[in-house]
């Protein structure tokens, strides 16, 4: 059988990269900048392979590539009748010659009568160098994967926005009778705060193929499977704009949460999540999305669509009513609990409907084979058991879990854990994520594959903490990366009075893991500069929650609650050092929160000065008591850079 984009051979797939290597129809896409609506591109930096220019008449003169992905080809081109520029999407030939001529450029005329503010129209069709194309605006902007890439999680009311404009785009399109089959952010671009859906045309000519059979053999799928609705994955006939409810659902998810809903290292066990497993909820990954904004996403991620909104107004509708009436952020009490939500979370048993997507999970190779064409992929395709690819020395430490009933060793569990990735960032031997990197995993319902795979670290330490009766319990696993297998675990007891040795003593640990792991000495530091003050290192780990939570509420567009949390957390970190002036990390800190509230205070440039010096000599504070201190230096940088720029 053909191999489907044979230059990914071998190679590991994050869900990001399944989704370009099998249905993206460019490369890495962003959008060049010229005016109302938006057509991805590739980099400019990536270099284009140097193959001759096609030839589209003497209409629309070829300026260069700007594109490449499975599907097809883009060039930037001029119209000559209209002076005008126009990216030109030429299909690959043999998807072209499986889709066919006729029924190409009827669903492109019936994507040039669409015309809707959110939708990026099809100006024209043709055929070229044996293979088929067809002509779109070429304007200015930036897609949602390129925000995302950079952003990774979106303020949620511009995931709100950003989902609202395109469903009503999409309901357009259903009103006409048209579904777009494709929903990813690749195909959702930017302008101007104004969202845009790309590749109407495209889409519903390639998923009219009556031949499946014929498509599968160019290792093209119908669809992106990160974002593929339950019965679309299962190549069911007739499906219609509940599947595209499902799709952006998963896309605003992702906006969200930082990831889309399911991840998987092969197809078949992305799509078997997709059809059998119950979605995690958002409020466990972000706690700050309200928890009626939740529920709207999760029932149009419902698994069989009658149980998901009837269209795509009523999905916007009920979007627009949760901001309407509990803005972009809800304080929770941490006992709410609606009669939707209890639902979803103690499903213990499944219910009829649900188990036939269980079972049918069961027959995904098959399913994929004939109606999607995931079996190409599978056989060509195969993620390695173990690391693989992955680094064993790249570390990635996630936040130790918090095993108490009360909550009450939260701030232990995080200090351990940041204590960790500082210490073992030490030693140069091992590439250590930072505490910023693995955040967005905190509390997260992914595999340890999965994380591994998103985080690029072969290697993953998890740990928990559990209250004994004379003291705490401590466990620490090392799990392998890419196959999530636990490579070796350590369990150990420490004393109530020897809590704060308890970071030195999980570090050793650990090392004694990686050690075997990568088959060289690990040692961390004899000499750590760390605090010898029970009450600053409380302090301090009361004071970073506090830090964390006004981060988070910044991130919802709640700036005074997030203004609120961070001077009380310079008021923890101020008494910290008070309480031990040798320790370095409490002033550092404090510029910190002096770097967080003066981004928050950008719209009243007044204070911005007062607010910039202050946390400079915070950091310079720190650095006179350890010139080296990476906090101190990194956002000492960073003030004076906001001082200049500002």
């Amino acid at each position: 059988m053909p191999v489907a984009c044979p230059e990914f051979r071998g190679t590991p797939f994050t869900a990001e990269s399944m989704d370009f290597a099998l249905a993206g129809p460019l490369s890495r896409p962003y959008c060049s900048r010229t005016s109302q609506v938006v057509v991805p591109v590739v980099s400019a930096t990536s270099t284009a392979p140097s193959t001759p220019l096609p030839s589209f008449g003497d209409r629309y003169r070829v300026e260069r590539e700007i594109g490449r992905g499975g599907m097809a080809t883009v060039y930037l081109c001029t119209d000559t009748k209209f002076d005008r520029k126009v990216a030109i999407k030429l299909l690959h030939p043999d998807l072209a010659a499986a889709v066919g001529s006729d029924r190409f450029h009827r669903e492109i005329k019936i994507a040039t009568g669409l015309t809707h503010p959110n939708i990026l129209p099809a100006h024209d069709s043709g055929e070229a160098d044996g293979s088929l194309y067809y002509v779109m605006p070429f304007v200015e902007g930036e897609s949602l994967r390129e925000r995302l890439t950079r952003e990774r999680q979106l303020p949620v009311q511009d995931a709100v926005r950003i989902t609202t404009e395109i469903a009503s785009a999409l309901q357009y399109a259903h009103s006409t009778g048209i579904v777009h089959r494709d929903i990813k952010p690749e195909n959702i671009l930017l302008e101007s705060h104004h969202a845009v859906l790309a590749d109407f045309g495209i889409a519903r000519a390639i998923t009219s193929v009556a031949d499946v059979q014929a498509l599968t053999q160019t290792g093209m799928s119908l669809g992106t499977p990160a974002y593929m609705s339950p019965e679309q994955a299962m190549g069911e006939k007739h499906i219609d704009g509940r599947s595209d409810q499902y799709s952006l659902a998963c896309v605003m998810y992702e906006m969200l949460a930082g990831y889309p809903p399911f991840m998987a290292n092969t197809m078949q066990a992305l799509v078997a999540k997709h059809l059998g497993e119950q979605v995690a909820l958002l409020t466990t990954v972000r706690p700050a999305v309200p928890d009626e904004l939740e529920d709207v996403v999760l029932r149009a991620l419902e698994k069989v669509p009658a149980d998901r909104f009837a269209t795509m107004q009523e999905f916007a509708d009920a979007l627009n009513s949760v901001i309407a009436t509990t803005g972009t952020w809800a304080r929770r009490t941490g006992t709410k609990m609606t009669p939707l939500r209890s639902t979803r979370r103690h499903r213990a048993a499944a219910t009829p409907s649900s188990r036939r997507w269980i079972q049918v999970a069961g027959a995904v190779g098959v399913v994929a084979l004939v109606g999607i064409g995931f079996g190409a992929w599978h056989m060509t395709h195969r993620v390695p058991a173990d690391s693989g690819d992955l680094d064993k020395k790249r570390i990635g430490v996630l936040y130790f879990s918090d095993d108490s009933k009360d909550g009450s060793l939260r701030h232990l569990a995080d200090g351990m854990t940041e204590s960790l990735i500082d210490q073992l960032s030490q030693v140069s031997a091992l590439d250590v994520i930072s505490k910023n990197g693995v955040l967005p995993f905190r509390g997260s319902p992914l595999g340890v594959d999965s994380i591994g795979r998103a985080l690029k670290a072969g290697s993953i330490v998890r740990g928990s903490v559990e209250p004994t009766s004379g003291g705490v319990r401590v466990d620490v696993r090392l799990d392998d990366g890419a196959s999530g297998v636990n490579i070796d675990k350590k369990t150990f007891t420490i004393p109530t009075a020897q809590i704060l040795l308890a970071q030195d003593t999980i570090g050793a640990k650990v090392a004694e893991l990686i050690r075997e792991r990568v088959g060289e000495a690990v040692r961390l530091r004899e000499q750590k500069l760390a605090t010898k003050s029970p009450e600053a290192w409380l302090l301090v780990q009361q004071g970073e929650r506090l830090h964390k939570d006004g981060d988070s509420l910044g991130l919802a567009g709640a700036t005074a609650p997030a203004l609120s949390a961070y001077t009380r957390a310079d008021s923890l970190f101020a008494r910290a050092e008070a309480a031990d002036a040798s320790w370095p990390t409490p002033p550092a800190l404090r510029a910190s929160v002096a770097y967080a509230r003066a981004l928050a205070l950008r719209k009243d440039p007044a204070s911005l000065p007062t607010v910039i010096d202050s946390g400079l000599a915070y950091a310079d504070r720190a650095l006179a008591v350890n010139a080296r201190d990476a906090d101190a230096l990194e956002y000492k940088g960073k003030l004076q850079y906001l001082r200049i720029t500002e």
